[in-house]
């Protein structure tokens, strides 16, 4: 787990809210200079840490039937799958779940043309997948990336500074 400083975590509040803003109103925000800004923000982006991506509505841009579809694997066989899924260019979201099923992937297709062939040619070529139940999504309510970070570190790290500035 990588541990944000205060600046760190200011940046991917504001970026969460609005992935356009300037490093410039993001500096007067926080109360620090750009400079700081942009070697924190490329330290973020280098490091996975955040990603600046434009989030489409898929039905608006031609996407008529997506899809989550949830997989039961060969647990041997986990990761060679999860490997080969993410290959995929339909593939958007692949995660390792507990519960009914092992894996759960959200797929973006044209039609369910599209959609059957992937099922048929390419979900059926991958050794290890014993089962897939498939659901069309008909309409999106929330589609939000605000994810906001964990309260924990930074209480932890409250916790920390206190026992080590009284001792």
């Amino acid at each position: 787990m990588v541990v944000l400083d205060k600046t760190e975590r200011e940046i991917v509040k504001l970026l969460q809210k609005d992935g356009r803003m300037s490093f410039v109103d993001m500096a007067e925000h926080i109360g620090v200079t750009e400079g700081t800004i942009r070697r924190k923000f490329y330290r973020l982006l280098d490091e996975g840490i955040i990603k600046i991506a434009a989030v489409t509505n898929p039905f608006e841009v031609g996407f008529n039937a997506p899809a989550i579809i949830g997989l039961n694997v060969d647990q041997s066989r986990i990761r060679e799958i999860v490997e080969k899924l993410t290959a995929l260019p339909h593939v958007h979201l692949v995660v390792m779940t507990t519960g009914i099923y092992d894996i759960i992937v959200y797929a973006f297709f044209a039609d369910n043309r599209e959609l059957a062939e992937f099922l048929l040619e390419d979900l059926s070529k991958i050794e290890g997948i014993t089962n897939t139940q498939t659901s069309l999504v008909l309409e999106i309510y929330k589609q939000d990336f605000e994810i906001g970070l964990p309260q924990r570190q930074e209480e932890g790290r409250r916790r920390r500074r206190r026992s080590t500035s009284t001792a």
